[in-house]
């Protein structure tokens, strides 16, 4: 949904009142470069268009219009939207029309009784009130509650940046768990053809009871394998299909395989991170919001000014109230100081400083956890893409022998124990090395949620979903 035109209304409600100024960068000790191996510069924008991955795209944009989180997120940024409106609206006057009654007995004038005369009036008019605004107390008020505007907008980014993130890694386990079962079932299938051979080779002298035990060992687990491995398939559906604001029906289906990891992508500067991320931009405008709040608070000290105006006409015959010969109209000033209110006023600007400095030590604290998720993925990318080499040089010598194991064993040059083992170990480094490929796909969307590039080449183009 975009917010654009709500966005102008409420600045232009606001009068004078604008969004606080940037609050300082948290003190913290910034390298020139990360720390952990990465490229050098550039934008990580637009990650789905890395991933080269149509499907994955749709589905995210599916999420993105149908997630009920997200939908939550988009409501709460209308509710601070209002809430700016409603304190823009303090800085202009009030008018109310209002339509007044009152009876009245009088049993002495004076001296001398009346009897207990009653007298009845009625007044017709409209009313104004407006405090002055002489110190800028209200426009504190209404530049906090912009600030505070300008967080749920960055917390609503940030929700579409972690639910395209969450989408993707929920479709790449739904495809390794597909793989694994496809894994799964040919290994309890080759298990299965190994116990039909052992168990007609048993009944003709040939091969001893143990390796018909061990293989029926060896069979039963793999089936016991393939069940858990369906069982996981079953739950990445499920999974993804909520995150898809869908009934989790287990319905979905797809025959891609994991792709392979995209190309390095430019990494930015750490000083770059405090300008770019959603989750810092959200807690730098709570610090902003703070210390306009702490502002206005510290201005309660100052003396008001209110003016107040009514008219209209006043009778005491309801049918003459529309009669212009009975108008009357009021003008007042009003110039209150505060002297005593019972430790309120310095309570409440205590308060309102303890709130400046937690949002200072949060903004601090969440700087810091976001160059922590930056280094940490960039130097756990190396490592897995070093693991994954090996992997895939292990996964080659085992199937290879694998194969020679058989041609040796039908030559009857090898123990059936040991072709088993070499089919035991092909088939758990085939399954290792996709495991790790999904990691490496895992922890590249979390290097792209950590450098909160957006995952739409077009930033905007996720403003208008």
């Amino acid at each position: 949904m975009n917010y654009f035109l709500s966005s102008l209304f409420i600045f232009v409600l606001a009068g004078c009142a604008t969004a606080p100024v940037r609050s300082d960068a948290p003190a913290i000790q910034l390298p020139d470069n990360w720390t952990a191996q990465t490229a050098a510069g550039g934008s990580c924008t637009g990650w789905l268009d890395d991933l080269q991955a149509p499907e994955l795209e749709s589905l995210v944009l599916e999420a993105q219009q149908h997630n009920a989180d997200l939908q939550r997120v988009t409501a709460l940024l209308g509710q601070s939207l209002a809430e700016a409106r409603i304190a823009g609206a303090d800085l202009m006057p009030s008018a109310n029309l209002g339509l007044d009654a009152a009876r009245q007995k009088i049993s002495t004038f004076g001296p001398t009784s009346t009897g207990g005369v009653i007298f009845d009036n009625y007044h017709l008019g409209p009313s104004l009130s407006w405090e002055i605004d002489l110190w800028g107390r209200l426009r504190d008020l209404s530049s906090a509650a912009l600030a505070r505007t300008e967080v749920s907008q960055a917390e609503l980014q940030a929700a579409r940046l972690s639910l395209a993130a969450q989408v993707a890694k929920a479709w790449f386990n739904l495809l390794e768990a597909r793989q694994q079962v496809t894994e799964a079932d040919r290994t309890a299938a080759a298990y299965r053809s190994n116990a039909t051979t052992l168990e007609a080779r048993f009944q003709r002298g040939l091969s001893p009871a143990l390796d018909l035990r061990r293989t029926r060992t060896l069979t039963a687990n793999a089936e016991a394998d393939l069940a858990t491995r369906h069982s996981a398939l079953d739950a990445a559906r499920r999974n993804l299909e909520a995150l898809l604001g869908r009934y989790p029906a287990a319905a979905l289906r797809t025959e891609t395989a994991l792709p392979q990891l995209p190309d390095p992508i430019p990494a930015g500067l750490p000083a770059d991170l405090i300008q770019r991320r959603p989750d810092l931009i959200a807690a730098e405008r709570r610090l902003a919001a703070a210390d306009q709040e702490l502002r206005a608070r510290q201005k309660d000290r100052l003396p008001k000014i209110s003016l107040t105006a009514s008219g209209g006409t006043s009778s005491q015959e309801f049918s003459q109230l529309l009669n212009g010969d009975f108008s009357v109209w009021s003008l007042a000033g009003n110039l209150g100081q505060p002297i005593f209110q019972g430790g309120r006023i310095r309570a409440n600007i205590d308060r309102s400083a303890s709130i400046r400095e937690q949002a200072l030590a949060a903004y601090r604290n969440a700087a810091l956890q976001a160059l922590l998720e930056v280094e940490t993925t960039l130097a756990a990318e190396a490592y897995l893409k070093l693991e994954y080499t090996q992997l895939q040089t292990a996964a080659a010598e085992a199937n290879a022998t694998e194969r020679q194991a058989w041609q040796h064993y039908r030559q009857g040059t090898l123990e059936f124990l040991q072709l088993l083992d070499s089919q035991r170990s092909a088939a758990s480094a085939r399954a290792r090395l996709i495991r790790v490929n999904n990691a490496l796909l895992q922890n590249r969307i979390d290097l792209y949620l950590a450098l909160g590039g957006d995952f739409r080449s077009d930033p905007a183009a996720s403003d208008r979903l």
